[in-house]
């Protein structure tokens, strides 16, 4: 998806919150749900999306809270091995369907081999 321009720029009013906000939904569509969630989004029965550069979840990065979110070091490992999984995942989806493309247009062209064929005939 292509990024918007932003109709602020750096230093105008308004920008840090525009920022806050666009930096808080990259982190909600990186889809890092925790298993647990920070005291403020179980106060609000909000879903607790991480950042993982940070730490702190999207709901308090797009409102400037301060997150109790504490993930623990096996956390961490779990959530980065989930991520190495669907990388890999995803890389061996995208070469089968590279394989599919190529048996395709295969297929495609002894079909016009033999169409051209029958056509002298």
């Amino acid at each position: 998806m292509p990024k918007e321009p932003s109709s602020r720029k750096p230093g105008a009013p308004g920008y840090a919150t525009e920022a806050r906000r666009n930096r808080a939904q990259r982190v909600r569509e990186a889809a890092l749900e925790m298993p647990f969630r920070c005291k403020r989004c179980d106060e609000k029965n909000l879903r607790c999306f991480v950042d993982t550069a940070t730490g702190r979840c999207a709901g308090c990065i797009s409102v400037h809270a301060e997150c109790s979110l504490f993930v623990p070091e096996a956390e961490w490992e779990k959530v980065e091995e989930e991520k190495r999984a669907k990388r890999l995942a995803l890389s061996r989806a995208k070469a089968e369907a590279a394989r599919l493309r190529v048996e395709l247009l295969e297929v495609e062209d002894r079909l016009t081999a033999e169409h051209s064929l029958a056509r002298r005939n």
